[in-house]
C-alpha cells in the first residue's frame, strides 16, 4: 500500500508508529497497522512483543480518571481557566532534523558494534553518555531492545531509573545522605525513603559536563518502583499526590528536561516537603505507553499530577466516594526556564500557588478520616481481643467447673461402686457366716452326742479322781460340771460347745454320725479342723481361761484334764469368744466375751 493513498488519520497513525519505533520501513509499519485496524497501541505491542496481544475482554476494567484542568490556563498565560496549550515539537525538528537523523543512523550501521562497545565502557566507568544534540549516536533496533527484555514492571522501572542516573549523573535523594557522609560534602537538600537505584553516587567533578561546582551532588526524586496501576493504587491508598513523568528519547526536549527539571533543587524540595509520590518511564515501555494513553499525553516530556478529589454530584444526593483525578498536565519543552510548560520554576510555582492550596485541605480531611477509621479499627480490635480474652477465661472457668463436676461425679460413682462392692462382700460374708454357723451347728450336735461324756458317778474309779469345774458363759450363765482326771480336754471343750446349742435342738435328734461322713472321735474332729483350714481356737470359736489367776486352757488332742495344772483339784473357767475376723470386716465391729460380760465376782487379767 502506498503512503500517498492513506487517509489523514492513517498517515497520523503511521507517523506515530514510526516515531515510536525510531523510523523503520514504512511498508512494514503500514502492514502492521492495517492488521490491527490502524490501532497504534496494538501495533506498537506487536512490534515490541513480536506477537499480537489477545483482543481485550468486553468486561475488562479500565481505570478512569476525572480531569480537573481548572488551573491549566495559569500555566499558558491565557485568561481562560479551561484552556490548555498543547506544546509540540518545532517544524524544523519535524521537517529537517528527524529525516537527517534517520539517514545518519542508516549510514552508521557498520559502526553499531563500536557504539555498543563505547556505551558499555561509559557505563562501566560511570561516565554520562555524550549527547550530540539532534544527532545523538544511538542504536535502537526495531522491536524491544534490552530495556524491554524485563517484562516485570518493577524491573522495567529500575532499569529506567538506572538509565536516568547515568544520563544525568545524579542520584536519588534517599541515598544521597549516605554518600555525602562518606565524602564529607555536607548534607543533602532533603531526606526520604530508600531510593530505587543501585548505582553509587558520583560527585560533580566526575560528571564533567554537569556544570556543578566541585563537591556538589545532583539529586533525583525517589521514583516509585512498579507499574503505573500499582502507583495509582498506592496514591489512592496512602492519600498522597502523585506525580507522573513520561519521556520519549525521540523528542529533542527530553534530555534538557532530565538534566534541568528532574534535578532542580527547588522542585525536589517541594516534592519532599509535601510527600509527593513520583513515578516515571519511557514511552517505549508498555507501562509508560499505557499511562500516556490514559493521561492523554500528546507530546513529551509530559508531567501530570493526580490525587483523590470529590466527585461532582447533585446537592440533594449523598456525597459520593472520592475518585482519582488528574489535577494538571504539563507537556512540552523545559526551556526557557521561567515560562516553559515543564520548566522546574513553572512546576514549582504551579504547585505552591495553585495545586497544593487547592488539593491539600481535601487530602488532609481524607487523612484525618482515615486516621479516625484506623483508630476506631484498632479500638474495635482491642475490644475484640478483650472480648476474646474474657470469653477464653469464661470458657476456662466453665471447663474447670465441668472438670470438677466430672471429678465429683466420678468420685460419687467410685464411692457408690465401693459401697456396692462392700455390700456385696458383706452379703457374701454373711452368707458364708450363715453357712459356717449351720455347719458348726451340725458338728455341735454331733459332738454333744459323740464327744460329751457323762459325769462320773460316786465310787467310780475308772476315770480317776473327780474334778469339779465351774463354767461361766459369755451370756452370764454359770454351770457346774464334774469330770474325771482321765477325761480328755476334748470332753471339756465339747461340753462347753454344747452349751451354745439352742434349746429347740433336742438332744435326742442329734446326728449319730459325723457330718459329711467324717471320722468319729477326736480323729474325726482333728480332720475337720485341718480340712476347714482354721486353727483350733478359730474352729471352736472360743477359748477357756482360768478366772484367777488368768491362765488359758488351750485345746490339745489326746490330752487329759488331769494333766492341766491349773485344773488339778477343779476350778472356775471363763468362756471367752474368739472374734470372727470375717464378721468384723463385714460388720465393722466386734466385742470380746469379757467386754459383754456383766460385772461379777470373777476378775481376769491379761497374761504377761
Amino acid at each position: 500500500m502506498d503512503v500517498d493513498s492513506l487517509s489523514p488519520t492513517q498517515r497520523d497513525a503511521l507517523a506515530q508508529l514510526q516515531a515510536l519505533t525510531n523510523g523503520g520501513d514504512a511498508e512494514v509499519a503500514i502492514g502492521v497497522l492495517s492488521s490491527v485496524d490502524w490501532d497504534v497501541q496494538r501495533a506498537a505491542e506487536i512490534v515490541f512483543d513480536g506477537v499480537p496481544p489477545p483482543p481485550p475482554a468486553p468486561a475488562a476494567r479500565i481505570e478512569e480518571f476525572d480531569i480537573d484542568d481548572s488551573e491549566q490556563g495559569l500555566l499558558s498565560g491565557r485568561r481562560s481557566g479551561r484552556e490548555f496549550r498543547q506544546v509540540e515539537s518545532s517544524s524544523l525538528s519535524t521537517i529537517v532534523i528527524r529525516p537527517m537523523r534517520v539517514v545518519f543512523n542508516i549510514l552508521a550501521i557498520p559502526l553499531y558494534p563500536l557504539f555498543s562497545l563505547l556505551r558499555f565502557i561509559f557505563r562501566a566507568l560511570r561516565i554520562p553518555l555524550p549527547n550530540f544534540g539532534p544527532f545523538t549516536l544511538s542504536y535502537r533496533p526495531l522491536g524491544p531492545g534490552p530495556s524491554h527484555e524485563a517484562k516485570d514492571p518493577k524491573s522495567v522501572a529500575e532499569r529506567w531509573v538506572l538509565t536516568l542516573e547515568e544520563e544525568t549523573g545524579a542520584v536519588c535523594i534517599s541515598r544521597s545522605a549516605n554518600r555525602r557522609r562518606e565524602q564529607g560534602n555536607g548534607h543533602s537538600v532533603a531526606t526520604g525513603v530508600a531510593g530505587p537505584s543501585n548505582l553509587t553516587v558520583r560527585s560533580a567533578w566526575e560528571e564533567g559536563s554537569s556544570g556543578a561546582a566541585e563537591g556538589d551532588l545532583k539529586l533525583l526524586p525517589d521514583f516509585f518502583l512498579g507499574g503505573y496501576e500499582e502507583f495509582a493504587r498506592t496514591c489512592q491508598k496512602d492519600i498522597k499526590i502523585g506525580c507522573i513523568v513520561i519521556v520519549s528519547d525521540e523528542h529533542d526536549d527530553v534530555p534538557e528536561f532530565k538534566r534541568s527539571t528532574l534535578t532542580d533543587p527547588s522542585l525536589l524540595r517541594v516534592i519532599q516537603e509535601n510527600d509527593i509520590l513520583v513515578w516515571g518511564g519511557d514511552i517505549r515501555d508498555r507501562e509508560a505507553w499505557s499511562a500516556s494513553q490514559k493521561l492523554q499525553a500528546t507530546t513529551y516530556p509530559f508531567v501530570a499530577f493526580i490525587a483523590l478529589q470529590p466527585r461532582r454530584a447533585p446537592a440533594s444526593s449523598a456525597p459520593p466516594a472520592p475518585t482519582m483525578t488528574i489535577l494538571s498536565r504539563h507537556q512540552g519543552p523545559s526551556i526557557p526556564s521561567t515560562s516553559a510548560p515543564t520548566a522546574a520554576q513553572t512546576l514549582v510555582t504551579h504547585l505552591n500557588e495553585h495545586l497544593l492550596p487547592r488539593v491539600n485541605p481535601f487530602l488532609a480531611k481524607l487523612r484525618s478520616q482515615a486516621a479516625e477509621r484506623d483508630r476506631e479499627r484498632k479500638l474495635r480490635e482491642e475490644q475484640d481481643r478483650a472480648f476474646a480474652e474474657s470469653a477464653r477465661k469464661d470458657a476456662e472457668r466453665i471447663e474447670k467447673r465441668r472438670q470438677e463436676q466430672r471429678a465429683a461425679a466420678e468420685e460419687l460413682q467410685r464411692a457408690a461402686e465401693a459401697e456396692a462392692r462392700a455390700a456385696a462382700e458383706q452379703r457374701k460374708a454373711e452368707e458364708a457366716k450363715k453357712l459356717w454357723e449351720a455347719h458348726r451347728m451340725e458338728w455341735r450336735r454331733w459332738i454333744r452326742r459323740g464327744l460329751v461324756v457323762r459325769e462320773p458317778r460316786p465310787g467310780e474309779n475308772g476315770r480317776g479322781k473327780t474334778m469339779r469345774v465351774g463354767v461361766r458363759m459369755p451370756d452370764g450363765r454359770r454351770v457346774v460340771r464334774f469330770f474325771g482326771e482321765n477325761d480328755a480336754v476334748t470332753a471339756l471343750y465339747a461340753y462347753v460347745d454344747s452349751l451354745f446349742i439352742p434349746p429347740e435342738y433336742g438332744q435326742d435328734a442329734d446326728p449319730v454320725a459325723p457330718p459329711e461322713g467324717g471320722w468319729v472321735g477326736e480323729a474325726g474332729l482333728s480332720g475337720e479342723m485341718e480340712q476347714s483350714g482354721r486353727t483350733p481356737e478359730k474352729w471352736w470359736g472360743f477359748k477357756l481361761v482360768l478366772a484367777y489367776p488368768r491362765r488359758e486352757i488351750p485345746w490339745e488332742a489326746d490330752k487329759k484334764v488331769g494333766e492341766i495344772d491349773v485344773l488339778k483339784g477343779g476350778g472356775q473357767v471363763v468362756v471367752e469368744l474368739i472374734a470372727d475376723e470375717d464378721g468384723l470386716k463385714a460388720k465393722g465391729k466386734g466385742k470380746s466375751a469379757v467386754e459383754t460380760d456383766d460385772d461379777d465376782e470373777y476378775h481376769t487379767e491379761e497374761s504377761d
